[in-house]
């Protein structure tokens, strides 16, 4: 089943915002916050309510970041496509919520060990730019869900 979903990228300070999983897939690991999209919802309007269940943040989107596409080795389980957007803080008070069991700022070049995979890649681009996280014309990569909860 194709699950469409969104992601944020929240930097303030040269820290970057990220959620500690509550749920599978990596449940107890640090991740960019986000989730899916409901039907009728738009994939900009998705990060907003996403963000603030999350983290208590209202967010503005102002950018696309990328896409990610989460793809299992079984068919019959869930493959997500995630839009991933560089947002601004406009008003709130950071609080873990819904399916987070944390919520923190980073410095991007010190992320906990167990930070997943996309999150450690994207983050990686954002301090690097075209270090390998790019394919030849846009911010695009597949992962397979199975090896996102290494640690490195």
């Amino acid at each position: 089943m194709l699950i469409p979903s969104v992601g944020g990228i929240l930097i303030e300070d040269n820290s970057v915002l990220l959620v500690k999983r509550r749920n599978p897939p990596c449940k107890g690991f640090w991740s960019i916050p986000g989730g899916r999209q409901k039907p009728g919802e738009s994939a900009s309007e998705a990060i907003v309510r996403e963000m603030l269940e999350e983290t208590g943040l209202v967010v503005e989107p102002v950018g696309v970041f990328g896409v990610i596409e989460l793809i299992p080795r079984k068919q019959v389980e869930e493959h997500y496509v995630i839009v991933e957007f560089i947002l601004r803080r406009v008003s709130g008070s950071l609080r873990a919520g819904s399916d987070a069991e944390d919520a923190r700022f980073f410095p991007m070049d010190n992320l906990p060990r167990n930070t997943g995979l996309a999150t450690r890649e994207m983050v990686g681009e954002l301090l690097n730019p075209g270090r390998g996280f790019l394919n030849n014309c846009c911010r695009y990569k597949v992962f397979q869900i199975e090896h996102l909860c290494e640690t490195i």
